[in-house]
């Protein structure tokens, strides 16, 4: 069974499927604020056509891992890997999962999870990258969950540097 994932810029950008099965995290739903977008969903939801659920993301090691070592961990929302979370939940039940989003750190993180996304506004990532922390000044690295901004050694702002570009084709 296909079933799509959507972000609120899916939902934002007019995507919802009349022949599968539309799902939403309730943490994507709060983060909707347009009136008009509201009613939209509201009478998908009235409707059928969207389902809302509740997944944590902090329960799936799997994401966390990835996200970790890809550097995306800190770049994310709560909300967007909740979304992450239950992509991967109907994945691991046999399901054909995309997850409709515009978010590039998102498509990056579901790449890299072998999770299938579309875009609706834009053209999609074409490689993934991993990233790491590393002070602009003395070039000390820090771990990519770090949430430190300024160097313990120099006092320079820690930046995000690439590590490595891979071809999604």
């Amino acid at each position: 069974m296909k079933i799509y994932v959507l972000d609120a810029s899916g939902l934002i950008n007019g995507f919802c499927s009349n022949d599968s099965l539309n799902l939403m995290t309730s943490s994507t739903v709060s983060e909707i604020k347009d009136i008009n977008t509201e009613i939209l969903l509201n009478n998908y939801i009235s409707e059928g056509k969207i389902r809302i659920e509740t997944v944590v993301y902090d329960d799936d090691e799997d994401i966390k891992e990835v996200l970790l070592s890809s550097g995306d961990l800190m770049r994310l929302s709560d909300t967007d890997k909740d979304i992450i979370a239950l992509s991967l939940k109907y994945k691991k039940m046999g399901h054909d999962v995309i997850t409709v989003t515009d978010d590039y750190s998102m498509q990056n993180a579901l790449k890299l999870l072998n999770l299938k996304f579309m875009s609706v506004r834009t053209k999609g990532i074409k490689k993934t990258i991993k990233w790491k922390r590393i002070c602009k000044g003395c070039r000390k690295e820090y771990s990519s969950d770090s949430t430190e901004e300024v160097c313990d050694i120099c006092g320079s702002p820690i930046i995000r540097k690439r590590l490595n570009a891979r071809s999604n084709y």
